[in-house]
């Protein structure tokens, strides 16, 4: 993994989030992968910032 990769200045926290939920909602991606998924989708975000985001989830879609 690339130490320098920061997070990306122009995607924000809830931009990343939004793209969460969508992708929740489709039915399509569990939230098992979602984290992995949003690191393809996002390559230039810090992966501890992905995860501060995926806990901040508040969805029906997250309760097993």
């Amino acid at each position: 993994m690339d130490e320098n990769r920061d997070d990306m200045p122009s995607v924000t926290d809830k931009e990343i989030g939004a793209y969460m939920m969508r992708q929740l909602r489709s039915g399509r991606v569990k939230a098992s992968v979602l984290v992995v998924l949003t690191e393809k989708n996002f390559p230039g975000v810090a992966r501890e910032r992905i995860i501060r985001c995926f806990n901040a989830l508040d969805s029906k879609y997250l309760k097993g």
